[in-house]
């Protein structure tokens, strides 16, 4: 099993467990539990999304290159992609939203908002708000590809396997879309096979087919959990 792969897909939540102390006038991210998120009213646009994000300290050091040249929509994405990790998606959005609003042409800023407001393995449904969001997003996304590298493209278009259309989702219609998306990102992970991120990105996508049911109760992993493991 790859140890750097389970490094990265846990580099923010080790963070956010440390013991080390933040100064103390810095600001904490929000943390949004599933059954908060069910209840509440989310974001309309990426505008709103974007509204009220800022820097944290304390989240790790994880670093992915972009197609960018403002450093301040680097080090948004950054932060984006750490919370992501984290499983504190919300945040992650508003992160990824701040990027781009940073700069329009950012393709891989889009991607992220996309990715990580819709259906995740603790929230397995999306309001019409979000879809709607991420729907936008990857339409976003999509304009601004040519502007990215190879494997930036090639997430975005593996994300238009989720979001056919711009249409909400819970668990009795998630399946089949979800289950598309799995298949897309194992096309991307033999295509970039040293890519870490790519690998623990299928490996995710993978979960979400099967969320919360990847062993049986004889503790025997069920249909997908191998090849998650062997991933990772």
């Amino acid at each position: 099993m790859g140890k750097h792969r389970w490094i990265i897909a846990f580099t923010a939540y080790a963070a956010l467990c440390s013991c080390g102390k933040a100064p103390k006038d810095a600001p904490t991210p929000t943390v949004t539990t599933p059954s908060a998120q069910m209840s509440m009213h989310a974001p309309a646009t990426l505008a709103e999304w974007a509204h009220g994000a800022q820097l944290f300290d304390g989240l790790g050091d994880f670093h992915r290159a972009i197609s960018t040249t403002l450093p301040e929509a680097q080090r948004y994405f950054d932060q984006g992609m750490r919370l992501m990790w984290a499983f504190n998606h919300d945040e992650a959005t508003r992160s990824f939203a701040r990027a781009a609003e940073l700069d329009p042409s950012c393709g891989a800023c889009y991607w992220g908002v996309s990715l990580t407001v819709g259906p995740n393995y603790n929230l397995p449904f999306m309001s019409a708000e979000r879809a709607r969001v991420a729907f936008d997003a990857l339409a976003k996304a999509r304009q601004q590809a040519s502007h990215g590298s190879k494997v930036e493209q090639s997430l975005i278009e593996a994300l238009g396997s989720r979001y056919p259309t711009a249409a909400p989702l819970d668990p009795s219609t998630a399946g089949p879309i979800l289950t598309a998306y799995a298949a897309a990102m194992k096309t991307l992970a033999q295509r970039f096979p040293k890519d870490a991120d790519v690998q623990t990105l299928y490996a995710e996508a993978l979960m979400n087919v099967n969320a919360w049911k990847l062993w049986g109760a004889d503790g025997k992993p069920t249909a997908g959990t191998d090849e998650i493991v062997a991933t990772l």
